[in-house]
């Protein structure tokens, strides 16, 4: 099965946490989160938590590292990879447990360690459009995955 790749534009926040969600529902395993400080990585990943019915406020793990949360048994990884500097960190940090298939982690910054990273999963790329507050993004994973994606999003 081979990977696909949609590429659409928000305009405001809502519509980045939006995207977030319904990725949720379709998501296991990996997502990767890239682009520049400010883009919308934590707001996306807040929205990948709502759709999993996490409450309560997520924070951007920067200082962290990783925040665990749990919902009826699933659990969600938020990792921040900034300042990841080497291998070690990662075996310090439970980096292997936190990966687990059976579990979704979103990793800002997953760029930063890619090559620790098994493939597979989902790549959320987001760029500033030159507009305001306007996103690209554009997301890679398996095709019927991408596919489900597209028609949910609105």
């Amino acid at each position: 099965m081979k990977d696909k790749c949609c590429i659409f534009c928000t305009v405001n926040e809502d519509e980045t946490f939006e995207a977030g969600r319904v990725l949720s529902g379709i998501a296991r395993g990996i997502v990767r989160l890239e682009g520049d400080l400010g883009t919308g990585k934590t707001v996306f990943a807040r929205g990948v938590a709502a759709g999993l019915g996490i409450e309560g406020y997520i924070t951007s793990p920067t200082f962290n590292i990783v925040n665990v949360y749990e919902k009826d048994g699933l659990f969600f990884n938020h990792m921040d990879a900034y300042r990841i500097t080497d291998e070690a960190m990662l075996y310090d940090i439970g980096f292997d447990e936190i990966i687990d298939e059976g579990y979704i982690t979103v990793i800002e910054w997953a760029d930063m360690i890619e090559d620790s990273i098994n493939e597979g999963g989902f790549r959320v790329r987001i760029e500033y459009s030159g507009e305001s507050n306007k996103r690209l993004i554009s997301l890679d994973g398996p095709r019927e995955s991408i596919e489900e994606f597209a028609g949910k999003l609105k």
